[in-house]
């Protein structure tokens, strides 16, 4: 009998070593799967003469295998233009203790942990100091010190194999190509005008905003740099088709285009001021452009200037982060390396915090989709018309726009002018922000829209006089940043703004009027808003800077102001939320499910002099009321899996949600 129980022990033995042996081991993700990652960089200088000297096997192993990201990014080269590695092609720091790259990529093959690259493009300070000649020649004509040429030899000669060298002798995953659009300036080298000549048949060179022509010669410079990007994509790809890049901020708010290179991902650094808004707005713009995403958020604060560094802490990361998980992006999380390349043992502590509030609500969020409600407009043509540098210049008025929007429990998606177009019918609301230029084709499809019945929101004291027909209005004069009352939720407040002067025809309808004071006794006759129907549907306009006067005097009678407006182009919004405006909300569909997150943005945003805030207060008791034909079976609020209690009446579906800390997720059962 014994000898039975011994001979089975042992068979059982022998099977799971055979199982365990043909089980297939954990896979390295591709950049496309990935959901949370980590980003060290350093921007290295020259004089580093111990590169490696604390970075060990056992520090990188132990930090993996406490975090367990999808991927990592790594400094290689920075804006400096010094290599962190023994590179054979370019400049490198003066000593190494050992190959940093060679163990990075050691162990994270050992983890099937991604590895990728951050590798600074078209900035790199030490080639223009060796080769002067490869550098951008400015409007005044000195040579930068920083930008390289799109016509030097730099691309050919040293950023490409530089990134052969990467992939085929280190064989990492891929590479973040930082310094790029964002980064591009105009070159007014000979190669360059010689150029800009013969394609534009333009021989006055502007040099500036205020000159003729100078719009034309930015779109010729975006030309340039799309060139640059389509070379070198298409070329490492060539030599690697696994090899997965992308150029940092392309396809985003800063470079607001149709995609059309073969980037593998899009992906930026959000800055780290006011993250949790700004993560908001650049989710927004990345998540319709049709590829993987992911956005970075800064793990301490810093604007380069007079503000100390200071590191953030777990709970003001998570709410930045919940802002891009919540539109169905990757996260990562970007700290320096120490000096010598090593990295400091306490962030493995931080980042598995944050780690384990992400990858709990991974299987909630990523790849999610937005569920149509209300579009918001960038205008891109306007805004490049309009803009002092070919990319990255500033957003104030679209972002004023949808913060307000967000405050008001909106639900909301940015979508470019290419990304609406031929969709405009899948959106209850339109609304266009403060901008002066639409091209003639748009203009028409949104008329069209709204003869079929679509709703559309006008903002703004010059965007008013784009629609001045289909609002009904007859534009008089306009006063310039002059202060004014407006009233909303039975309250009074001061705007200060631009303010465009109108007279109503036909059936316009004033929605509200200016008041001469902080007053209700004293009202005024100057139209602050109106509504008018047109064909089947009703444009409505606002006729003063809003999304500014929010972005730069942020009031809650102005969040309130625009909600009621909101609320009569489009009552029957999917959710409303009531118990807190600190809630943002988005509506997302996922595997055929409905996805309803909430977000606590409570903290310090505002706060310019906060460098950081270790505590959200959470939000009680907060009544979420979802439109829908019949009763769900479940609503389970995630990630606690706790099934909620369901009232259900006049077609709409509300739970209790008694407690929100940072980040919720209402996964609706049909």
């Amino acid at each position: 009998m014994k000898f039975k129980h011994l001979l089975l022990l042992a068979i059982g033995c022998i099977t799971i070593q055979l199982q365990a042996q043909t089980q297939k081991a954990p896979e390295k993700l591709k950049r496309a799967d990935c959901y949370f990652g980590v980003h060290f960089d350093l921007h290295a200088s020259e004089d580093i003469t111990d590169a490696g000297k604390s970075l060990t096997y056992e520090m990188i192993d132990t930090f993996l295998t406490k975090v367990r990201p999808d991927f990592i990014q790594v400094d290689c080269k920075g804006h400096p233009g010094i290599s962190s590695y023994p590179t054979k092609v370019g400049y490198h720091v003066k000593g190494f203790e050992k190959d940093p790259l060679k163990l990075w990529r050691e162990v994270t093959e050992k983890n099937k942990v991604g590895l990728f690259m951050h590798f600074s493009g078209v900035w790199d300070g030490k080639v223009v100091k060796e080769h002067p000649d490869w550098a951008i020649i400015k409007a005044n004509g000195e040579r930068s010190t920083q930008k390289v040429s799109f016509f030097s030899p730099y691309l050919d000669t040293y950023m490409l194999p530089q990134l052969k060298e990467l992939s085929n002798e280190y064989r990492v995953d891929g590479a973040w190509i930082d310094g790029e659009c964002w980064a591009v300036e105009p070159d007014y080298g000979e190669a360059s005008l010689a150029r800009f000549r013969k394609e534009t048949g333009i021989s006055e060179i502007p040099k500036g905003t205020g000159d003729k022509y100078y719009p034309e010669f930015l779109e010729y410079t975006r030309s340039l740099f799309r060139e640059h990007l389509k070379k070198y994509v298409d070329a490492v790809h060539q030599n690697n088709p696994k090899f997965q890049i992308t150029s940092n901020w392309s396809y985003s708010s800063l470079m607001p285009e149709k995609v059309n290179v073969g980037v593998d991902f899009l992906s930026g650094d959000v800055t780290p001021q006011n993250g949790v808004f700004r993560s908001a707005f650049e989710a927004r713009c990345l998540a319709p452009q049709g590829k993987p995403w992911d956005l970075m958020a800064w793990g301490f604060s810093w604007n380069g200037g007079e503000m100390p560094m200071s590191v953030k802490s777990a709970v003001q990361l998570k709410q930045e982060a919940a802002e891009i998980i919540a539109m169905g992006g990757g996260v990562q999380f970007y700290y320096q390396q120490n000096r010598d390349l090593s990295i400091k043992p306490w962030l493995a502590t931080t980042l598995t915090d944050i780690a384990s509030f992400c990858r709990e609500r991974q299987q909630f969020c990523h790849k999610a989709t937005a569920v149509p409600q209300i579009a918001l407009v960038y205008p891109t043509k306007a805004y490049q018309k309009s803009s002092p540098v070919p990319y990255s210049r500033s957003l104030a008025m679209l972002q004023g726009t949808l913060n307000a929007l967000l405050d008001g429990q909106q639900t909301v998606e940015i979508l470019m002018e290419h990304l609406i177009t031929g969709r405009m019918s899948q959106y209850p609301l339109i609304i266009i922000p403060e901008c002066d230029f639409m091209e003639p084709q748009f203009l028409e499809e949104l008329r069209t829209y709204v003869k079929n019945g679509g709703n559309l929101l006008v903002i703004g004291a010059e965007t008013a006089g784009l629609f001045k027909t289909e609002l009904g209005i007859k534009p008089l004069n306009k006063t310039a940043r002059t202060e004014a009352f407006i009233s909303a939720s039975k309250k009074i407040g001061s705007i200060r703004s631009d303010i465009l002067h109108v007279e109503l025809n036909g059936g316009a309808k004033p929605f509200s009027k200016f008041y001469l004071g902080s007053d209700f006794n004293y009202p005024g006759d100057i139209v602050a808003s109106s509504i008018n129907p047109y064909g089947n549907g009703k444009v409505a306009g606002i006729y003063f800077n809003a999304g500014t006067a929010y972005n730069e005097y942020k009031t809650p009678i102005l969040r309130d102001y625009i909600a009621q407006i909101v609320q009569q182009l489009f009552s029957g919004k999917l959710v409303e939320v009531t118990g807190s405006h600190l809630v943002h909300v988005t509506v997302n569909n996922l595997k055929g499910k409905m996805m309803v997150n909430l977000i606590n943005v409570a903290g310090e945003h505002t706060n310019q002099t906060a460098l950081g805030y270790d505590e959200v207060p959470a939000l009680k008791n907060l009544n979420v009321s979802i439109k829908m034909n019949e009763k769900p079976s479940k609503i389970i609020l995630q990630p606690e899996g706790k099934e909620m209690k369901i009232s259900y009446a006049n077609g709409r579906a509300v739970v209790l949600v008694p407690e929100l800390q940072l980040h919720a997720i209402l996964e609706v059962v049909q």
